[in-house]
């Protein structure tokens, strides 16, 4: 393979960073890889490039430790770069010339990896110059976002701690997550490798004496890393007379206020600044010490703590997550929240015995193991080969059709068949597609877990094209057609209703006139609007409107009397009976049906009565004449004529009046 590795910061800075980032370099090499550097160097004019280590012109921050920000734009040099003919692009910082790996890994379609090095949120006092709580808020809403969108924008993202992880977890960013920690040459922190003479040259150099023990820290010397908390606790142990010196070596924004701190507080005698050393010095520095230590919790990893570790030393920590599984309390180290915690341990650890003090350190050997540079480099191996395999397996968009709310995406993939796909508007412009852009599989996941939700609007618009919903309704619709989440319901839902597609108000409204003049009753009216899903509080609303009892009777004796029509060959009392029942099936109430039969004229039914029922004889007696006789038609047909209500005198009447064959018993 042929990588490159982006970062702000490289050689000849010294960090956790460059630490991180050389050892990879130089495990890629080891196992037959080309790892270019592209990093930068203050300086305005030209690209500089050594062997594969490429520098870009910067700007020093030097509030960051001297760090150079490179502008994340090189279009020209993006051609050079493309003759490189690179694999996979790693990138370590999110700046400058984190933002120019994108745009080159974009522009070339070259998959992307990055390791998130710095929790940002313990940075913010870099830029808070006025130290006000609303800007750090601010300040760190900004880092949230800007992490969500580095960390959604490559193919995998590596955290060198759970702690680092879960934090990127909690940003909501989408991108797998493996924890690989910064391995370390564990061969280059053996103590043989440091001189007896060299040891004792580095303790006379910080006026160590013979029966006093040297703690050390090493790193960056900047407000996060809470060296104030140790340099205070020497005030007491300066008090106590403790025979313990405090060794500290690096360089950065604090350490001429610290410097003038410890001359205030009267201990330089036992506190010395060593300022920056080279890289390869290191060592020397963790083997001449007796204990390493460091306040700090914002660390990602703590690579200095497994460096003392490795060195053969005790470590004193402040309790952090990120240090767990690294420092164990009385067994490889000391862990600390306070001046007085810090004190008390300071005490115990002089009080150790040598032989105690070996058996301590010895309980590292397995920590260090974990930390192998072998084996780190091994797992950012298989994860590059991984990414590479699932970029290779990626879409090419061939097509983009814009509609209304949506936009349909034909994609090209090499090891499947073409495929068409929905994305809404927002989602659409907030991922960057564009024509020929590559779609990555995770992006074409999140699509397609989304795409239902486009299908079922679309649906939805279909539908109300053609009538009416209420809002139940419409639920009702989607869930039985599209298995959705409740939330992606809501928003649907909530979509039609902004547009005023669905307006239970309106569609109530709407209803009522149709039923009106259908001669709804109330009852009726309300079981309808009800088994549609109208709230109960907008059909009571409407009805207080146009609450009027006239109107009621009005319709329900309209009904009736389009329903008296429609009955023959019945006694005026069945018909009466009959208004009745169909009155209450339509939700009328029987004091309003009792009133209608008041209100109603059966003038004309009275009259006729006795000819229907003198006709409903004959119809009877032609009827059953073909299986009956005598005694058994009439009865037949005086029964026929009872259950149609009439009267039983007047059936007897009829039947007498009526001409009756001779029959034979």
């Amino acid at each position: 393979m042929r990588v490159a590795l982006f970062t702000d910061t490289y050689l000849p800075d010294v960090n956790g960073v460059v630490t991180s980032i050389e050892l990879l370099r130089k495990e890629l090499e080891k196992h037959g890889h080309d790892a270019y550097v592209v990093c930068t160097y203050p300086g305005v004019m030209k690209i500089k490039q050594e062997g594969k280590i490429i520098r870009l012109p910067g700007i020093e921050v030097k509030q960051l430790y001297g760090y150079a920000l490179a502008s994340p734009i090189h279009y020209l040099f993006i051609d050079d770069l493309k003759k490189l003919n690179f694999d996979i692009i790693h990138v370590h910082t999110e700046f400058g010339v984190g933002i120019f790996a994108g745009i080159v890994a974009k522009q070339l379609h070259i998959p992307l990896v990055r390791t998130y090095h710095t929790t940002y949120e313990d940075y913010t006092h870099y830029i808070n110059f006025t130290h006000l709580e609303s800007v750090d808020k601010l300040a760190k809403k900004a880092i949230v976002l800007l992490s969500k969108i580095y960390g959604d924008a490559c193919m995998e993202l590596i955290a060198p701690s759970f702690k680092t992880r879960d934090l990127l977890i909690k940003y909501g960013i989408k991108t797998p997550i493996s924890v690989i920690p910064t391995g370390i040459e564990l061969n280059h922190f053996q103590k043989a490798n440091t001189s007896l003479s060299r040891i004792k040259e580095i303790r006379e150099s910080c006026h160590i004496k013979d029966d006093e023990r040297m703690v050390l820290y090493v790193g960056r010397i900047a407000q996060e890393k809470s060296l104030s908390l140790i340099i205070e606790t020497f005030v007491e142990v300066k008090k106590r007379g403790l025979k313990l010196k405090l060794v500290i070596v690096g360089a950065g924004p604090q350490l001429t206020e610290l410097e003038k701190m410890v001359k205030d507080l009267d201990i330089e005698e036992y506190i010395t600044f060593i300022g920056k050393v080279p890289f390869a010095e290191v060592p020397a520095y963790y083997h001449s010490a007796d204990a390493f230590i460091s306040a700090s919790t914002s660390e990602t990893q703590g690579m200095t703590y497994i460096e003392a570790l490795a060195s053969g030393l005790l470590v004193f920590a402040r309790h952090d997550e990120v240090i767990e599984d690294i420092v164990k309390d009385n067994e490889n180290g000391f862990l600390f929240n306070d001046h007085e915690d810090l004190l008390a341990k300071f005490e115990y650890y002089l009080k150790l015995d040598d032989a105690t003090i070996k058996s301590m350190i010895a309980k590292s050997e397995k920590v260090n193991e974990i930390y192998d540079a072998d084996l780190f480099g091994e797992k950012i191996i298989a994860l590059y080969e991984k990414a590479i395999k699932e970029y290779a397996q990626n879409f090419t968009i061939s097509k983009v059709r814009l509609k209304n709310d949506y936009v349909i995406l034909d994609l090209k993939n090499n090891d499947a068949e073409d495929e068409k796909v929905y994305v809404d508007l927002d989602r659409y412009y907030a991922m960057g597609l564009r024509k020929q852009e590559r779609l990555t599989y995770r992006q074409y996941d999140e699509i397609k877990q989304k795409e239902k939700t486009i299908l079922a609007y679309r649906a939805a618009l279909k539908v109300l094209a053609n009538r009416d919903y209420t809002v139940k309704e419409m639920y009702d619709y989607l869930n039985k057609h599209y298995e959705l989440p409740i939330g992606e319901l809501n928003a649907i839902i909530d979509r039609l209703s902004d547009k005023g597609l669905l307006d239970d108000y309106r569609y109530a409204t709407d209803k009522l006139a149709i039923y009106d003049k259908a001669l709804y009753s109330k009852q009726k009216i309300i079981y309808t609007l009800k088994k549609a899903g109208v709230p109960l509080k907008i059909i009571d609303n409407l009805l207080i409107q146009q609450d009027n009892s006239d109107s009621e009777l009005a319709k329900a004796k309209e009904v009736a009397e389009k329903y008296r029509n429609q009955i023959k060959g019945k006694s005026l009392r069945m018909k009466k009976q009959l208004i009745i029942k169909k009155l209450l099936r339509e939700g009328y109430s029987m004091d309003t049906a009792n009133e209608v039969l008041n209100v109603l004229s059966f003038r004309d039914e009275t009259f006729e009565e006795k000819d229907i029922l003198r006709k409903e004889a004959y119809k009877a007696k032609t009827r059953f004449a073909r299986k009956y006789s005598g005694s058994n038609l009439r009865n037949r047909i005086y029964h026929a004529l009872v259950s149609k209500g009439f009267d039983i005198d007047a059936v007897y009447a009829i039947l007498n009046e009526m001409e009756w064959d001779d029959e034979k018993d």
